[in-house]
């Protein structure tokens, strides 16, 4: 009997250690969260990232990719992570939110009315990911916290056309 407890005591203390430390993810990352850096600064950031995946492209579809890659990408100014219950809220400064339960896929449209699959969940390093997937690529935002109660947000934008994803990192800051 004392053989078959200990399974069960450690499994219940693996869950409940889970349960506390995904309700300590939400906290460190849930609210308002402000860019951290000038716009102009960002905006830099994410060209470089375009221009470095644009790079890896054939000479003839650079200028195009890293327009397309540029033009798609919008440094948001401010981003706002909410919870409740289950589901996650993120919205954009664009105006655009997603809200979806997390560890599950949902069937979203974007502002343009284009279908995806949009997931949330926690990673175990307690970043919270969110991954946008269309026909024609996908994007994900890592939210991870950092020193000093800020919020670093990695983008990754991948599509099975680019032979290297598109990546950068910014930093926010609590509103």
């Amino acid at each position: 009997m004392r053989v078959l407890l200990r399974p069960a005591v450690a499994s219940l203390v693996l869950l409940v250690a889970g349960s506390v430390s995904a309700q300590d993810g939400r906290a460190r990352v849930e609210g308002t969260w402000v860019l951290a850096q000038p716009v102009s600064q960002a905006e830099r950031v994410v060209d470089r990232a375009a221009e470095s995946a644009a790079n890896a492209m054939s000479f003839f579809i650079r200028a195009i990719a890293r327009s397309r890659l540029r033009d798609g990408t919008t440094v948001n100014r401010r981003i706002s992570l909410r919870f409740d219950g289950d589901d996650v809220t993120v919205r954009f400064s664009d105006g655009s939110a997603f809200t979806t339960p997390l560890g599950q896929t949902v069937r979203r449209r974007d502002q343009e009315g284009e279908s995806m699959n949009v997931t949330a969940r926690f990673r175990e390093d307690g970043s919270l990911e969110h991954v946008f997937q269309t026909e024609g690529g996908t994007r994900w935002y890592i939210f991870t916290p950092a020193a000093e109660g800020r919020l670093q947000v990695e983008v990754i934008t991948d599509s099975p056309r680019m032979p290297e994803a598109m990546r950068f990192t910014l930093q926010y800051r609590r509103r």
